[in-house]
């Protein structure tokens, strides 16, 4: 299959196999793949039941990552949740770790590094203990302990630097220079992956798109990968209708709200440590998406996140990190705001597992 590796800021173009980690220009790459036709191959796990779409398929080291449920949720009507928390490792990385590290493993490398706040590099880790490449994850000083564990648990050496996100991105692009980089931010073939919860959502609806998407969004991989998916599909006639996808911050780290809004609001700290990110490289990226998507950015406070956290286990019998909390948290606000309506099919990908961080 084609795949076509390109800067969306600058449009330069470059060979798949020998690019690097970032254009030039200094901006994240993007990809394109030429499939023609979904074929839906029953007899293959997880996101490789889509591999007619996919630019690599290494089914050895796939764990089964995607193919998750997608239910109803309880008392609200044309609302449901998408359960990627339950992939592998615990979040919905796993469907982009695995197309990144088969990244690595084609270009014959053995040893990679990825800087992450948690679910990220925990997810790459696995799957490079699968491909026998060493990992080296960096993390800021303040990831959870259950995370840095889970990481450490296989195989991978990991880097703790002091600071927030920023930095440990800063300090794996330095590492980059003498090993593959394994990011899920600036390694195009993340999204590659991360667009199958799109194909799934479709499919599992019955061949029709959402009329909107919620989505959490830090470095945006979730929301990138639900627009890129839904985008094929729409470019090949699959569906008549692309969801309105809508960005949910946390309101004490809010970047793209704050580029959405043109305000200038402080960027602190936040439960959702999974989208604690204060400069996000494909900000432009993801403002572009819900603009086209006619969505919006819309902000949570931490007490909302942590009381959605709580609601969700005692109500649903869902038990997702904060980060998840975010999206189905900011629901009630996109209606008392006339953005969805009770008549709209909505659904919510729940991205993280609430055992590496369970509600206070």
């Amino acid at each position: 299959m084609g795949l076509r590796i390109y800067c969306p800021e600058c449009g330069k173009s470059y060979e798949p196999h020998l690019r690097p980690p970032r254009c030039l220009c200094g901006k994240p790459l993007s990809s394109t793949t030429d499939w023609q036709t979904l074929d839906m191959d029953s007899s293959k796990r997880g996101i490789f039941r889509y591999s007619s779409a996919l630019p690599l398929v290494n089914e050895d080291l796939s764990m089964g990552e995607g193919g998750t449920p997608l239910i109803p949720a309880l008392g609200r009507e044309n609302l449901f949740l998408k359960l990627d928390f339950l992939c592998p490792t615990g979040s919905f990385k796993d469907r982009g770790a695995v197309m990144v590290v088969a990244d690595a493993v084609e270009a014959g490398c053995d040893s990679l590094v990825i800087d992450s706040s948690g679910n990220a590099g925990a997810s790459v880790a696995a799957y490079a203990s699968r491909a026998g490449i060493k990992a080296h994850v960096v993390v800021p000083k303040g990831t959870s302990e259950v995370k840095k564990k889970q990481i450490a648990a296989f195989g991978a050496c990991v880097v703790e630097v002091p600071g927030g996100r920023s930095d440990a991105a800063k300090k794996g692009l330095e590492m980059a220079e003498k090993m593959f980089y394994a990011s899920h931010v600036w390694n195009p073939l993340f999204l590659e992956g991360t667009k199958t919860v799109a194909f799934e959502i479709w499919e599992q609806l019955g061949g029709v798109a959402p009329d909107a998407v919620l989505s959490p969004a830090g470095n945006g991989t979730m929301l990138l990968g639900l627009y890129k998916g839904f985008r094929e599909l729409m470019k090949r006639c699959l569906t008549k209708r692309m969801p309105k996808i809508f960005a949910v911050q946390a309101e004490q780290c809010s970047p793209l709200y704050n580029a959405f809004t043109r305000q200038r609001k402080r960027i602190g700290k936040t439960i959702a440590e999974g989208i604690a990110v204060s400069d996000p490289p494909r900000l432009n990226e993801m403002l572009s998406a819900v603009r086209t998507t006619g969505g919006r950015v819309v902000v949570v406070s931490e007490e909302k996140i942590a009381a959605e956290q709580v609601r969700l286990a005692k109500e649903e019998g869902l038990l997702v990190e904060p980060t998840s909390a975010v999206a189905p948290a900011a629901e009630g606000i996109l209606r008392e705001k006339g953005l969805i309506t009770a008549s709209d099919l909505v659904v919510i990908p729940l991205t993280g597992s609430g055992m590496k961080k369970p509600p206070a």
